[in-house]
């Protein structure tokens, strides 16, 4: 009889961990680290927190949610969209700033239906004036990549990505976060 409960205690922790994953993207200058898990709301709906950081000591961190769904008339086209809350301190002119942004924005990615291991995804976040705190009054995040699935539970992925702040004084974008970046996926 333990055996028996020990085996569905593992197999349930098993299926709940299955939908979990973690992204870590690298470039010279910076890091981003996220992490997600099913929210359970519709389709392949996912909560993430995410932290980048780059070589000059700036930090973004945020919390969000993104809602998707396949698209059924396109094989292989999954659209979502969602909304982050960001928190930055940021150290790209002689003084540090910090600034944070509600967010709402959109997710586009493509499985080739020849090949499911290679996708193409693309996203974009805007936080206009009204939802942006701070030293800043704009808050702007996209990024496109290429990802090549190793195996069901590790994507592989090379691509750009470009985090960055209006600033209201200046008027001049601080961006902590620009440009290529590798990275891989796990699923667990």
């Amino acid at each position: 009889m333990l055996r028996k409960i020990v085996a569905v205690s593992l197999m349930s922790v098993t299926t709940l961990a299955a939908a979990d994953t973690l992204d870590a993207g690298l470039s010279n200058s910076t890091a981003q680290f996220k992490y997600g898990v099913p929210s359970g709301i519709a389709g392949k709906s996912e909560m993430y927190g995410e932290l980048m950081y780059n070589n000059l000591n700036s930090l973004v961190g945020g919390v969000g949610l993104l809602v998707a769904n396949d698209e059924l008339k396109v094989p292989g086209l999954t659209i979502g969209v969602g909304a982050k809350a960001v928190v930055a301190t940021m150290r790209e002119t002689p003084t540090r700033t910090n600034a944070s942004a509600v967010a709402l924005g959109a997710q586009v990615r493509y499985e080739l239906p020849v090949e499911r291991r290679v996708a193409f995804a693309g996203e974009f976040y805007f936080g206009p004036d009204i939802t942006t705190f701070g030293d800043a009054k704009q808050y702007q995040q996209y990024g496109a990549r290429a990802e090549f699935s190793v195996s069901p539970q590790v994507q592989v992925y090379a691509g750009y990505r470009r985090v960055q702040f209006t600033m209201k004084t200046t008027n001049v974008d601080v961006t902590p976060i620009n440009g290529p970046v590798v990275g891989v996926q796990l699923s667990f």
